[in-house]
């Protein structure tokens, strides 16, 4: 491990064992880089780094402090185009319905706003994904496929959202038959099945994303500023 990393961990273990508390002002730049042996030069690109993940702020002529957070950010990125070998030429929209889904975790089902897709490379299939976001209350039904745009855009904007958590979980899975003859497959073939789950900060369900992928290697990557 480099220096400027060990900086960077053993600042982060104590912010986040509280031994750094919020608005603490850290040892100066001098002060750690003969803690360290090290130089000013490597000392500031370790606070920069933590600066601009949000665990610092630096005020000039001043120090550098522990920044007060108000939420917690969870960040898990997973896009079907940029996490598998063959290249996605085409993503269709392949239905718009409400539907009844089961709970991770629990016996009761939800209504649903349910969107499902296909992705193609060339002509040929090369996933199909269902997403699902948990309706409370009274959702008008009629019409929905009208309003495709406008439901993308909503389920989009919460599943992306900072102050929702997403957890990730990646099995091998056989397809029902409907989304097997889709994807030209077998039914027998196990395909790589990434599931999101997707909660709000006090950990009650709003929705769910079901990925089935042909293909051998998959590459996920997420990050959270509050591990």
């Amino acid at each position: 491990m480099k220096i400027y990393e060990r900086i960077e961990k053993d600042i982060l273990l104590d912010i986040k064992s509280g031994l750094l508390k919020p608005n603490e002002k850290l040892p100066t730049n001098q002060e750690l880089a003969e803690k360290y042996h090290t130089s000013g030069v490597t000392v500031r690109k370790s606070l920069a780094t933590l600066v601009n993940k949000g665990y610092l702020i630096s005020i000039e002529r001043v120090g550098t402090f522990v920044k007060e957070r108000e939420k917690d950010l969870f960040l898990i990125n997973f896009s079907l185009e940029n996490s598998i070998n063959e290249e996605i030429t085409d993503t269709e929209i392949e239905d718009i319905l409400i539907s009844v889904a089961q709970i991770k975790g629990q016996r009761r089902e939800l209504k649903t706003l349910e969107i499902r897709r296909m992705y193609f490379s060339g002509s040929m299939p090369v996933g199909y994904s269902i997403d699902s976001l948990f309706l409370k209350g009274h959702y008008l039904t009629e019409g929905v496929e009208k309003k495709a745009e406008k439901n993308i855009a909503i389920m989009n904007r919460i599943f992306n959202s900072y102050e929702v958590k997403k957890t990730i979980e990646v099995t091998m899975d056989y397809p029902n038959k409907y989304i097997s003859n889709r994807l030209l497959i077998d039914e027998s073939m196990p395909m790589l099945c990434i599931n999101l789950h997707f909660y709000t900060l006090d950990d009650h369900p709003i929705g769910k994303s079901i990925i089935y992928v042909l293909g051998e290697n998959i590459e996920l990557n997420g990050k959270s500023f509050y591990e």
